[in-house]
């Protein structure tokens, strides 16, 4: 049950980057070049530490493969995300992808060939819908046209499947944190550097306002750390829909330090998280492991 405490800091850094995202003030290409910078910093000091070979091993091309796919998608999900955001209502457009976590569990029911219990599935779907709930913020109207619906959809669909890729990639021969770390730093390289440097890149980013930045791409990079770590440790249709509770402590912070109000939508959904915990966290009754076969004595 490792995974639970990565997936626990993943949760905490995503809300806490959320939302100083809102008081740091970064445009998107902004937002982009930091994140790759700190995360040549954050993933090749990981891969330096965990390493116990060469980057490169035999039998590790597939691994590669997947695993960069997945991170390319993951890319261009974030792309996506902002495009989407920069054109239609914040309120709508959270909404919408934070559904990606759905997706997920559906193909990782289907192709992961993973089987939550009557009670697990009935707590994902609240813990779906309660994440959809958590990141709705009502405020702004919504603004039909512009194509960010489809760009919203686009990216649920590239997020959702990019990790149920990632759990397969981690189910390969030669599969292992510090490498797949290496794919996470190399997917946003080839996606998010491009789009940030074609959009403006660091300019007009102050020093204040850099400082703050780093601190939120420094969140948002660590608890991409600890998701993939909770991923190749635990099933991805339970990692999954508790990982899209990330706005939970981003509505804590902004109640404590930003003085908001809940909305009463959100304050159900709070209510709701803790059920929807408690059940997939229950455990399977009359699932035993089966006992070891022994050899057949010549």
């Amino acid at each position: 049950m490792r995974w639970v405490a990565f997936l626990a800091f993943a949760v905490l850094a995503y809300g806490l980057a959320q939302g100083l995202y809102k008081q740091a003030e970064l445009s998107a290409a902004q937002f982009c070049v930091l994140f790759v910078l700190v995360k040549t910093l954050t993933n090749g000091g990981s891969w330096a530490v965990l390493s116990q070979g060469p980057v490169r091993q035999p039998g590790d091309r597939l691994f590669y493969a997947w695993a960069l796919a997945g991170q390319i998608l993951n890319g261009l999900g974030w792309i996506g995300y902002f495009l989407a955001l920069s054109r239609g209502p914040a309120a709508l457009v959270g909404t919408i992808t934070a559904a990606y976590t759905a997706v997920t569990v559906g193909l990782a029911l289907i192709f992961l060939k993973e089987r939550p219990t009557w009670l697990q599935a009935m707590g994902v779907f609240i813990l779906i819908v309660c994440g959809m709930a958590l990141a709705y913020e009502p405020g702004d109207g919504a603004r039909w046209g512009q194509g960010w619906l489809a760009l919203s959809l686009g990216t649920l669909l590239l997020w959702g499947t990019a990790v149920c890729i990632f759990k397969h990639a981690y189910r390969l021969p030669a599969a292992d944190d510090a490498r797949f770390f290496l794919t996470n730093w190399a997917g946003a390289a080839l996606t998010l550097l491009p789009y940030g440097l074609l959009h403006g890149g660091m300019a007009g980013l102050g020093p204040a306002a850099m400082g703050l930045g780093l601190l939120v791409v420094l969140l948002y990079a660590l608890g991409d750390l600890a998701l993939f770590c909770a991923l190749r440790r635990g099933p991805a249709f339970l990692v999954a829909p508790l990982s899209g509770l990330y706005p939970l402590p981003t509505l804590v912070w902004a109640v404590l330090v930003l003085q908001e109000r809940i909305s009463p939508l959100q304050g159900a959904a709070v209510a709701l998280t803790l059920a929807g915990i408690v059940l997939v966290a229950w455990p399977a009754e009359g699932r035993r492991a089966a006992p070891a076969r022994r050899p057949d004595s010549g």
